[in-house]
């Protein structure tokens, strides 16, 4: 994954506001369903929810097309 950097892990209720705020800031965007034993951090809150996990992963648009 060349120039990708994980940004975030978030529930699926802040994902689009998430890759809204990427792609307006000139990044290319690519969320990841992950399961809670994938991820180290607490995941309690999401799963009472019953939402999806998603890491995040973005790099600057002009990378993406200069592979």
């Amino acid at each position: 994954m060349m120039g990708w950097q994980e940004v975030a892990i978030d529930g699926e209720t802040h994902l689009k506001r998430l890759v809204d705020i990427y792609e307006e800031l000139g990044f290319e965007v690519r969320p990841e369903e992950v399961s809670s034993e994938e991820i180290e951090q607490c995941t309690q809150c999401w799963q009472e929810k019953g939402e999806r996990i998603y890491r995040v992963h973005a790099r600057r648009r002009q990378e993406a097309t200069n592979k």
